[in-house]
Protein backbone atom coordinates (compact mmCIF):
# COMPACT_ATOMS: atom_id res chain seq x y z
CA UNK A 1 0.00 0.00 0.00
CA UNK A 2 1.37 3.40 -1.01
CA UNK A 3 1.33 6.52 1.17
CA UNK A 4 2.39 9.97 -0.09
CA UNK A 5 3.67 12.33 2.60
CA UNK A 6 4.42 16.05 2.45
CA UNK A 7 7.19 17.17 4.82
CA UNK A 8 6.78 20.73 6.08
CA UNK A 9 10.44 21.52 6.73
CA UNK A 10 11.98 24.29 4.64
CA UNK A 11 15.44 22.68 4.54
CA UNK A 12 14.21 19.37 3.06
CA UNK A 13 14.84 19.05 -0.67
CA UNK A 14 12.43 16.16 -1.23
CA UNK A 15 9.38 17.41 0.64
CA UNK A 16 6.93 15.07 -1.11
CA UNK A 17 7.73 11.39 -0.70
CA UNK A 18 5.74 8.33 -1.72
CA UNK A 19 6.36 5.22 0.38
CA UNK A 20 5.49 1.85 -1.19
CA UNK A 21 4.80 -0.38 1.80
CA UNK A 22 4.28 -4.15 1.83
CA UNK A 23 1.28 -4.26 4.19
CA UNK A 24 -2.39 -4.19 3.31
CA UNK A 25 -4.76 -1.97 5.29
CA UNK A 26 -5.95 -5.05 7.22
CA UNK A 27 -2.36 -5.99 8.07
CA UNK A 28 -1.59 -2.45 9.24
CA UNK A 29 -4.66 -2.53 11.47
CA UNK A 30 -3.61 -5.90 12.90
CA UNK A 31 -0.12 -4.57 13.56
CA UNK A 32 -1.43 -1.53 15.42
CA UNK A 33 -3.82 -3.63 17.52
CA UNK A 34 -1.76 -6.77 18.21
CA UNK A 35 1.74 -5.31 18.03
CA UNK A 36 3.04 -7.65 15.32
CA UNK A 37 2.34 -8.95 11.84
CA UNK A 38 3.86 -11.71 9.68
CA UNK A 39 4.43 -10.65 6.08
CA UNK A 40 2.78 -12.73 3.37
CA UNK A 41 5.95 -13.15 1.33
CA UNK A 42 9.54 -13.54 2.44
CA UNK A 43 12.91 -12.98 0.85
CA UNK A 44 13.62 -14.90 -2.33
CA UNK A 45 16.08 -17.79 -2.34
CA UNK A 46 18.96 -15.81 -3.87
CA UNK A 47 18.72 -12.93 -1.38
CA UNK A 48 18.31 -15.36 1.49
CA UNK A 49 21.46 -17.23 0.49
CA UNK A 50 23.40 -13.96 0.12
CA UNK A 51 22.48 -12.86 3.63
CA UNK A 52 23.14 -16.32 5.07
CA UNK A 53 26.59 -16.50 3.48
CA UNK A 54 27.41 -13.00 4.73
CA UNK A 55 26.29 -13.90 8.26
CA UNK A 56 28.40 -17.07 8.22
CA UNK A 57 31.49 -15.14 7.12
CA UNK A 58 31.09 -12.53 9.86
CA UNK A 59 30.38 -15.19 12.50
CA UNK A 60 33.43 -17.25 11.52
CA UNK A 61 35.67 -14.20 11.92
CA UNK A 62 34.18 -13.08 15.24
CA UNK A 63 33.72 -16.48 16.91
CA UNK A 64 36.71 -18.69 16.04
CA UNK A 65 36.15 -21.06 18.97
CA UNK A 66 33.49 -23.76 18.84
CA UNK A 67 32.06 -22.70 22.21
CA UNK A 68 32.40 -18.93 21.76
CA UNK A 69 29.25 -16.97 22.59
CA UNK A 70 28.29 -13.38 23.27
CA UNK A 71 26.02 -14.37 26.18
CA UNK A 72 25.71 -17.61 28.10
CA UNK A 73 22.34 -17.08 29.85
CA UNK A 74 18.98 -15.34 29.28
CA UNK A 75 19.96 -14.22 25.76
CA UNK A 76 22.34 -17.06 25.02
CA UNK A 77 23.90 -17.18 21.59
CA UNK A 78 26.22 -15.40 19.22
CA UNK A 79 25.48 -11.81 18.20
CA UNK A 80 26.86 -9.87 15.26
CA UNK A 81 26.35 -6.14 15.85
CA UNK A 82 25.71 -3.63 13.06
CA UNK A 83 26.40 -6.18 10.30
CA UNK A 84 25.16 -3.67 7.69
CA UNK A 85 28.30 -1.57 8.31
CA UNK A 86 30.47 -4.60 7.55
CA UNK A 87 28.52 -6.18 4.70
CA UNK A 88 26.32 -3.87 2.66
CA UNK A 89 23.87 -6.63 1.73
CA UNK A 90 22.33 -6.41 5.22
CA UNK A 91 21.34 -2.84 4.36
CA UNK A 92 20.44 -2.94 0.68
CA UNK A 93 18.65 -6.28 0.32
CA UNK A 94 15.98 -6.06 3.03
CA UNK A 95 15.62 -2.33 3.60
CA UNK A 96 15.88 -0.92 0.08
CA UNK A 97 15.36 -3.74 -2.43
CA UNK A 98 12.63 -5.48 -0.44
CA UNK A 99 11.07 -2.17 0.70
CA UNK A 100 11.20 -2.81 4.44
CA UNK A 101 12.24 0.82 4.93
CA UNK A 102 9.20 2.09 3.01
CA UNK A 103 6.95 -0.30 4.91
CA UNK A 104 8.09 1.20 8.21
CA UNK A 105 7.77 4.73 6.78
CA UNK A 106 4.16 3.93 5.87
CA UNK A 107 3.49 3.18 9.54
CA UNK A 108 5.42 5.88 11.43
CA UNK A 109 6.18 8.61 8.90
CA UNK A 110 8.54 9.37 6.02
CA UNK A 111 11.71 10.21 7.98
CA UNK A 112 13.16 7.17 9.75
CA UNK A 113 16.48 6.06 11.19
CA UNK A 114 18.01 2.61 11.44
CA UNK A 115 18.58 2.44 15.20
CA UNK A 116 20.57 -0.80 15.11
CA UNK A 117 21.02 -4.09 13.33
CA UNK A 118 22.14 -7.49 14.56
CA UNK A 119 22.35 -11.13 13.60
CA UNK A 120 21.68 -13.69 16.32
CA UNK A 121 23.07 -17.18 15.75
CA UNK A 122 21.85 -20.15 17.81
CA UNK A 123 23.78 -23.32 17.10
CA UNK A 124 22.42 -26.88 16.87
CA UNK A 125 21.85 -28.64 20.18
CA UNK A 126 22.92 -25.58 22.15
CA UNK A 127 19.59 -25.10 23.89
CA UNK A 128 20.16 -21.36 23.40
CA UNK A 129 17.04 -19.23 23.64
CA UNK A 130 15.90 -15.97 25.19
CA UNK A 131 13.73 -15.00 28.13
CA UNK A 132 10.65 -12.82 27.80
CA UNK A 133 11.73 -9.26 27.04
CA UNK A 134 11.05 -6.15 24.99
CA UNK A 135 13.42 -4.52 22.52
CA UNK A 136 12.46 -1.01 23.60
CA UNK A 137 11.20 0.18 26.99
CA UNK A 138 9.36 3.50 26.57
CA UNK A 139 6.53 3.24 29.12
CA UNK A 140 6.11 4.96 32.47
CA UNK A 141 3.34 4.92 35.08
CA UNK A 142 1.25 6.99 35.25
CA UNK A 143 1.12 7.93 31.59
CA UNK A 144 2.01 11.62 31.03
CA UNK A 145 -0.91 13.77 29.95
CA UNK A 146 0.71 14.85 26.71
CA UNK A 147 3.44 12.31 26.16
CA UNK A 148 3.12 9.13 24.15
CA UNK A 149 5.73 6.38 23.99
CA UNK A 150 7.77 6.78 20.78
CA UNK A 151 7.23 3.96 18.33
CA UNK A 152 10.15 1.70 17.46
CA UNK A 153 9.66 -1.21 15.06
CA UNK A 154 11.71 -4.40 15.11
CA UNK A 155 11.93 -6.29 11.83
CA UNK A 156 12.80 -9.97 12.28
CA UNK A 157 14.11 -11.72 9.17
CA UNK A 158 14.58 -15.45 9.62
CA UNK A 159 17.53 -16.76 7.63
CA UNK A 160 16.66 -20.27 8.86
CA UNK A 161 13.47 -21.94 9.98
CA UNK A 162 12.17 -21.19 13.47
CA UNK A 163 10.16 -24.26 14.40
CA UNK A 164 9.56 -26.68 17.25
CA UNK A 165 13.13 -28.01 17.00
CA UNK A 166 15.17 -24.87 16.28
CA UNK A 167 12.99 -22.68 18.52
CA UNK A 168 9.83 -20.77 17.52
CA UNK A 169 9.02 -17.13 18.23
CA UNK A 170 6.77 -16.53 21.24
CA UNK A 171 4.79 -13.27 21.34
CA UNK A 172 2.13 -11.88 23.66
CA UNK A 173 -0.37 -9.94 21.53
CA UNK A 174 -1.22 -6.38 22.69
CA UNK A 175 1.46 -6.44 25.39
CA UNK A 176 3.11 -3.42 23.72
CA UNK A 177 0.48 -1.34 25.52
CA UNK A 178 1.40 -2.74 28.94
CA UNK A 179 3.61 -0.31 30.91
CA UNK A 180 5.25 -3.17 32.80
CA UNK A 181 8.21 -5.26 31.73
CA UNK A 182 7.87 -9.06 31.59
CA UNK A 183 9.53 -11.29 34.13
CA UNK A 184 12.79 -12.59 32.57
CA UNK A 185 11.71 -16.24 32.34
CA UNK A 186 11.04 -18.70 29.53
CA UNK A 187 7.75 -19.97 30.97
CA UNK A 188 4.52 -19.95 28.99
CA UNK A 189 2.21 -16.95 29.43
CA UNK A 190 -1.59 -16.91 29.13
CA UNK A 191 -2.61 -15.64 25.72
CA UNK A 192 0.79 -16.14 24.11
CA UNK A 193 1.12 -16.98 20.43
CA UNK A 194 3.71 -19.46 19.17
CA UNK A 195 4.91 -18.56 15.68
CA UNK A 196 6.81 -20.96 13.45
CA UNK A 197 8.58 -19.24 10.56
CA UNK A 198 10.01 -20.43 7.26
CA UNK A 199 13.45 -19.40 6.01
CA UNK A 200 13.15 -15.90 4.55
CA UNK A 201 9.94 -15.07 6.38
CA UNK A 202 9.65 -11.63 7.98
CA UNK A 203 7.92 -10.43 11.15
CA UNK A 204 7.22 -6.76 11.90
CA UNK A 205 6.90 -6.14 15.61
CA UNK A 206 6.30 -3.15 17.84
CA UNK A 207 9.57 -3.13 19.80
CA UNK A 208 7.66 -2.76 23.08
CA UNK A 209 5.91 -6.11 22.51
CA UNK A 210 6.68 -8.92 24.97
CA UNK A 211 8.42 -11.76 23.11
CA UNK A 212 11.06 -14.45 23.40
CA UNK A 213 12.95 -16.87 21.17
CA UNK A 214 12.58 -20.59 21.83
CA UNK A 215 15.62 -22.72 22.53
CA UNK A 216 17.42 -24.55 19.73
CA UNK A 217 17.16 -28.26 20.46
CA UNK A 218 17.79 -29.40 16.90
CA UNK A 219 20.72 -31.83 16.60
CA UNK A 220 21.90 -30.46 13.27
CA UNK A 221 20.22 -27.13 12.35
CA UNK A 222 21.38 -23.61 13.13
CA UNK A 223 18.92 -20.73 13.49
CA UNK A 224 20.15 -17.34 12.22
CA UNK A 225 17.99 -14.26 12.72
CA UNK A 226 18.57 -10.79 11.27
CA UNK A 227 16.99 -8.01 13.34
CA UNK A 228 16.57 -4.44 12.09
CA UNK A 229 15.27 -1.80 14.49
CA UNK A 230 13.81 1.41 13.03
CA UNK A 231 12.19 4.54 14.41
CA UNK A 232 11.54 8.20 13.62
CA UNK A 233 14.73 10.20 13.01
CA UNK A 234 13.95 12.10 16.20
CA UNK A 235 15.02 9.08 18.25
CA UNK A 236 18.74 8.41 18.61
CA UNK A 237 20.26 5.17 17.26
CA UNK A 238 22.27 2.90 19.52
CA UNK A 239 24.18 -0.35 19.60
CA UNK A 240 25.80 -2.60 22.15
CA UNK A 241 29.25 -2.34 20.58
CA UNK A 242 30.91 -0.29 17.87
CA UNK A 243 31.93 -1.73 14.52
CA UNK A 244 34.21 -0.32 11.85
CA UNK A 245 32.55 0.41 8.50
CA UNK A 246 33.70 -1.52 5.46
CA UNK A 247 35.06 0.18 2.35
CA UNK A 248 31.85 -0.73 0.48
CA UNK A 249 29.76 0.90 3.20
CA UNK A 250 31.86 4.07 3.11
CA UNK A 251 31.53 4.28 -0.68
CA UNK A 252 27.76 3.77 -0.39
CA UNK A 253 27.55 6.67 2.07
CA UNK A 254 29.70 8.86 -0.16
CA UNK A 255 27.38 8.21 -3.12
CA UNK A 256 24.34 9.06 -0.99
CA UNK A 257 25.97 12.33 0.10
CA UNK A 258 26.94 13.29 -3.46
CA UNK A 259 23.46 12.45 -4.70
CA UNK A 260 21.78 14.23 -1.77
CA UNK A 261 19.71 11.09 -1.16
CA UNK A 262 17.78 12.35 1.86
CA UNK A 263 15.85 9.15 2.69
CA UNK A 264 19.04 7.06 2.74
CA UNK A 265 21.04 9.65 4.69
CA UNK A 266 18.25 9.91 7.26
CA UNK A 267 18.09 6.12 7.47
CA UNK A 268 21.82 5.99 8.29
CA UNK A 269 21.60 8.82 10.86
CA UNK A 270 23.54 11.21 8.67
CA UNK A 271 20.89 13.91 8.94
CA UNK A 272 19.75 14.26 5.38
CA UNK A 273 21.07 17.29 3.48
CA UNK A 274 21.31 19.56 6.54
CA UNK A 275 22.43 17.63 9.65
CA UNK A 276 22.25 20.78 11.80
CA UNK A 277 18.53 21.38 11.37
CA UNK A 278 17.24 17.93 10.36
CA UNK A 279 15.92 17.11 13.81
CA UNK A 280 13.50 19.97 14.40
Amino acid sequence: MAVTYEIHNADVLRSVRTCEGLLTTAQENAFVEDGFVVLDEGLNANDLKALGDAADALAAAKFPGADDKTYQTEFAGRYLRDPHRQDLSFLTLPLLDYRIADTVRSLIGPRIVLRNTSVRVTRPGSGDGTVWHTDFRPHVSPAPRLGQPPVVISVLIYLDAADADTGPLYVLPRSHEDPRQPEPTDTDLPGQRVLTLRPGQIVLMNSALWHRGGSNASPDRTRRLLTLQLSSIYLQPFNFESTLPSVDYQRFVERAIRGKDEPVLELLNLGGVNPVSARY
